[in-house]
Parts: C-alpha cells; sequence; structure tokens
C-alpha cells in the first residue's frame, strides 16, 4: 500500500507550525525582544519543525502512533496545544518553578516517547531562550523531562503504577530545592513551597488524568470506525448522494460482515466499516480498488480498513485477512442476490441455492487461501447466511 501526503495531515501540521512561531512571537514581544532576536528564535522555530516533522512521519510508518500509519495526527495537535499551554504558562512563573514534566507527560499520553522528549526539550530551550536563567535551572529541567517521560512511560506500561507516580511527584519536589541550593546556596521557603506544589499536581495528573488519555489514543482507531460508519460522516453523505442503490448495498454489506464477523470472531468493527466503504471506489470510477485507496488514505481511515478496500473484488490482491475475505464473500453474494429478480429468489429454497452456489465458488476458486480463513470458519458463516434472518437488514 502507497504511502502518500494527505490534507488531513497536512492542515495539522501546518496548525502544529504556526501555533509555535506565534507563540514565539507573542512570548518575545512581551519579554521585550527585539527584532533581530526575534528572527533568530522563528529560525530555531524552523529548524526544530523540520526536526519534528521528520519524526512524527518517521512515527508514523513505524505505526508507533496509536499502531495506526493512517492516523490523521488531530490527537498529536491537540496535545501539542495543551504542552505549549503548559509552556505559556511557565513563562510567567518565578524561577526553578516550572511544571515542565507536565508537558513531557501530555505528549506521550497523545504520541509517545520520542515525542515526548522532543517536544520536553524543546520547549525547554524556548524557556531558557525567552527567559534567561541559570544553566542549573536549564539543566534542572532537561532532567525533569528526562523523569517525566520516562516515569509516564512506566505508568503506562508496568503494573506498578503508584510508584513511579510516586517517584515522578517526589522528583518535581526535592530537585528544585536541590538546584536552587546549588545555584545561590541557601534554601528558599518560596521555592520549596512551589516545589510541593509541582510535585503533587504532577502526582495527581499521572494518578488521575494520564490514564485517561492513553486509553484515548490506543482507542483512536475504534473512534475512527465508529465515526465513519456513521450516516452522517461525509463520505457516507457523498456515497449516498452519487448513487442511493450503492449507498444502499454499502450498508447492508456493513451490517452482514459485521454479523458474519460475530459468528466467526472476527472483528466486527473492521468488517463493519470495510463492508461500508468497500466499492467506494465508484465515486472515482475505475479502477475501483485503486481510486477506492485514494479516498480512503485521504480521509485517514484505519489501515485495516484501507487494505481491505484495496483488496476489493480481487482486483489488485486476493484477500489477505479473514475480515477481507468476510467483505469479500457478503459483498459479493449481496450483488448477486440484489441482481436476481424477485421471482428467481423468491423463495427461501431458491435463495439458499444462490447462497450455497455462490460461496462455494468463491471457496473452490482458491480467493480465500491467503486470508486465514479456515474451512471451519467458511461453513460457519455460510451456515449463518443460509439462515432466512441472517440477510433481513
Amino acid at each position: 500500500m502507497d504511502d502518500r501526503y494527505v490534507a488531513k495531515r497536512v492542515i495539522y501540521l501546518l496548525g502544529m507550525s504556526a501555533a509555535t512561531i506565534l507563540f514565539t512571537t507573542a512570548a518575545a514581544f512581551i519579554r521585550g525582544q527585539y527584532l533581530d532576536e526575534w528572527i533568530v528564535l522563528v529560525i530555531i522555530n524552523l529548524v526544530f519543525l523540520a526536526l519534528w516533522f521528520f519524526l512524527l512521519e518517521h512515527c508514523r510508518m513505524k505505526r508507533s502512533i496509536a499502531g495506526n500509519r493512517e492516523t490523521s495526527y488531530r490527537r498529536i495537535f491537540a496535545g501539542y496545544l495543551a504542552s505549549l499551554g503548559v509552556t505559556a504558562v511557565c513563562l510567567v512563573l518565578p524561577e526553578f518553578s516550572r511544571p515542565v514534566m507536565l508537558s513531557a507527560i501530555l505528549m506521550l499520553g497523545v504520541g509517545n516517547i520520542e515525542l515526548s522528549l522532543c517536544s520536553g526539550l524543546f520547549f525547554c530551550s524556548l524557556l531558557g531562550l525567552l527567559c534567561g536563567g541559570t544553566i542549573q535551572e536549564f539543566s534542572m529541567y532537561i532532567l525533569l523531562v528526562l523523569i517525566g517521560a520516562v516515569a509516564a512511560d512506566a505508568v503506562e506500561n508496568s503494573k506498578k503504577q503508584f510508584w513511579y507516580e510516586w517517584f515522578a511527584g517526589m522528583a518535581g519536589m526535592l530537585l528544585p530545592v536541590l538546584f536552587y541550593y546549588l545555584t545561590y546556596r541557601e534554601i528558599s521557603v518560596r521555592i520549596m513551597v512551589s516545589a510541593v506544589a509541582d510535585g503533587v499536581v504532577v502526582f495527581l495528573f499521572l494518578h488521575l488524568c494520564y490514564r485517561k488519555l492513553v486509553d484515548a489514543r490506543n482507542a483512536e482507531v475504534d473512534e475512527v470506525m465508529v465515526d465513519i460508519t456513521d450516516e452522517s460522516y461525509p463520505l457516507a453523505r457523498e456515497l449516498a448522494s452519487f448513487s442511493r442503490a450503492d449507498y444502499s448495498h454499502a450498508r447492508r454489506v456493513m451490517l452482514v460482515a459485521a454479523r458474519c464477523a460475530a459468528v466467526v470472531g472476527a472483528d466486527e468493527r473492521v468488517c463493519s466499516a470495510a463492508g461500508m466503504y468497500y466499492r467506494i471506489g465508484v465515486l472515482e470510477g475505475a479502477p475501483l480498488a485503486k481510486n477506492g485507496v485514494k479516498m480512503a488514505q485521504r480521509a485517514c481511515f484505519p489501515e485495516k480498513v484501507i487494505r481491505i478496500i484495496g483488496e476489493y473484488n480481487g482486483e489488485e490482491t486476493l484477500p489477505s485477512t479473514i475480515e477481507s475475505a468476510i467483505v469479500h464473500m457478503v459483498d459479493g453474494l449481496l450483488k448477486k442476490l440484489e441482481v436476481l429478480d424477485e421471482d428467481t429468489v423468491g423463495s427461501n429454497w431458491n435463495q439458499d441455492m444462490v447462497i450455497y452456489q455462490t460461496l462455494n465458488e468463491y471457496s473452490a476458486a482458491g480467493l480465500y487461501d491467503r486470508s486465514g480463513l479456515s474451512m471451519n470458519m467458511f461453513l460457519k458463516i455460510r451456515e449463518y447466511l443460509v439462515n432466512e434472518e441472517a440477510l433481513l437488514v
């Protein structure tokens, strides 16, 4: 499946670029920096953004963002803006009192540890450039970002969540006091109070909110599949406007394929979404498989759904998954039933014969040999479809 740049991802990339430059410009203006200093800061922004875009694409191609190569970056965009918001708050707080760990934790909640460290360290650099400060303070922020990202990653992947949350909170309390003393050789009550507050905020965020971010990130693909099967989804409305017959057929394939998937323990949501858009290529014409893939990629459909659309009717490649085999047989069967007149399949007996004949032909032709669909699964689906209520949708 060829990769391509799509409008949704480009829009979110441009949004992150604009937000970064606007933030830097506003902060430089508030801080009273000169024009030449602002220009240098913008150039530094552009260097970071080039690195950021490369890293985003690299992580996407590795499927390390929500496990989906076709992610739209929507959640990354929201997390990036939230991290910029944390950095904006940090700008107005006193030295050694800035909760930089939160920005790293936020980005890990919507992305991965690579994105978390990259953005967290950059925001620390921005704070240093905009606020000045000592090398000790800057070193402390770098260390806090590293601790925040590693602790949050451990919270996500370990059963001993409380201890990692406690460690991050304690680090947020202890390090500002130590680094402040290293800088000024004195203990500050103000720093101690703010450090305790920062540590408590980090602990509570990890304990109460971070898991929800991770769950939402991991559910990204499922959310997309629910959204695209809704009748109000733009591409669904476009298909309905193009042809009521094609739309009605797509809805039937969606529902029947999901039911068949449930019979054999396959992924119902994948079958549902792929069944709905199996023939979406009709909107652009032949070849249906290639054009369907292009449209699905532009809409940032989940990768599993796009793969099934690319295997439409075996035009380019035969079904390579159980879900693809199910959608193929349901689509072919319903097309055959729809073109036959009511007199031909007017009785249950005639309809049963059509189902047996059609599905047996598909199986005998070896269409599902690469899909992982076992003979036992095939027989279960066939018997289910023969049931007089199975096709009533």
